[in-house]
């Protein structure tokens, strides 16, 4: 059997093989409420039987502060619970495992939506909203949200929680000098910056226990500018080894690197190599962003860099890839990443508008 098909334990869980739904918005809610709608759980289902072994929900808010838009699903309330968990149980009875993203979007927020939205600083860079600078109190009170959400996923049946730590939201913002000017103990030196990501982590475990899984996706590099660099990125995932996080997917932070080759298959891998020099051999870490042919999956797993491989688009036009992938069928992806995914209108939800990539898979 293949690396890639081949079942892993990370933690107390055990998934049917290395390949995961990286968290995708899938932009079918209640706009008042953030409820997800039954769609949703089609999707995911359709997910499973495709063969995908670990399913990450897109981003959930952990309280209205942090709605970034109004189609992004809630997991702020106790009313919530009975509906994800009716939501998530055809996937998991198809035989995928599935996690909830908790988020907190910080300055990241339409202003529209979120009119005042809160940020460890209140400095407004690259496309972010204008936002105010948080209290101790509200800094800490956003940090209970955080374990609250987590108790409610495990109360709805999710197989673990990933926090969302990467592409320019709060724990992000945390975690980069431009967006974190603070001169408190949130803020200041690299390990300040972590101390928010840390309270988080032990007030989630607080929450739900050691045994349960607690994962995150996680920016550990951005734009030059704004300070971020992979030396201290590879060391914030160690620092999340540390905490008690059982696996770290590697992304990008605020802005994508300007010295990565985005043209290049899998071109996150130069950061993958460089966490991996920082947390050992054994830490369990995946991969996103732009893989493109089962050649390439397989080699990177066997390099023992990464042990999961993380998709998004690819599985929006074909959620049965793994499927055909394992049975033979195809050995690269049908998507050709030009961000045709998200709706045309509201409501519509996530998929693919590409016509030549339609008319390929037919």
């Amino acid at each position: 059997m293949s690396l890639l098909f081949e079942p892993i334990g990370i933690g107390t869980l055990q998934l049917p093989n290395r390949i995961m739904r990286s968290a995708t918005a899938e932009r079918l809610v209640d706009r008042e409420t953030g409820a997800p709608q039954l769609k949703v759980g089609q999707l995911y289902r359709a997910l499973a039987e495709g063969g995908v072994g670990l399913i990450v929900t897109g981003h959930a808010y952990v309280e209205r502060s942090g709605r970034t838009h109004d189609e992004m699903s809630s997991i702020a309330q106790d009313e919530l619970i009975p509906i994800w968990r009716e939501i998530i149980r055809p996937a998991q009875q198809a035989g995928a495992r599935v996690m909830v993203q908790l988020n907190h979007a910080g300055a990241n927020c339409n202003p529209a939506i979120t009119p005042e939205s809160l940020s460890p600083s209140g400095v407004a860079v690259l496309n972010m909203a204008q936002s105010r600078a948080m209290t101790e109190e509200e800094l800490l009170r956003i940090v209970r949200s955080f374990g609250q959400a987590a108790r409610r996923a495990r109360e709805a049946g999710f197989d673990g929680v990933q926090l969302h730590g990467a592409h320019g939201y709060l724990i992000s913002q945390f975690l980069t000098p431009a967006t974190n000017l603070r001169n408190d103990r949130w803020g200041g030196d690299a390990e300040r910056r972590r101390a928010f990501l840390k309270a988080v982590v032990s007030e989630v475990r607080r929450q739900v226990g050691d045994d349960y899984p607690v994962w995150i996706k996680l920016g550990v590099a951005g734009r030059r500018e704004m300070g971020l660099a992979i030396s201290e990125g590879a060391q914030v995932a160690r620092a999340c080894a540390e905490y008690g996080i059982d696996c770290v997917e590697i992304s990008f932070a605020i802005g994508m690197p300007e010295d990565l080759d985005m043209r290049v298959e899998a071109p996150l891998l130069p950061l993958a190599q460089v966490v991996r020099q920082a947390v050992g051999p054994h830490y369990p870490l995946a991969l996103v962003n732009g893989f493109r042919t089962r050649a390439v999956m397989e080699e990177v797993l066997a390099s023992g860099v990464v042990q999961l491989i993380s998709l998004s688009r690819p599985l929006i036009a074909e959620p049965d890839l793994p499927k055909k992938m394992r049975e033979g069928k195809v050995t690269k992806v049908a998507c050709m990443r030009c961000d045709r995914c998200w709706p045309e209108k509201p409501g519509e939800g996530i998929a693919c508008h590409n016509e030549k990539v339609q008319e390929a898979l037919r």
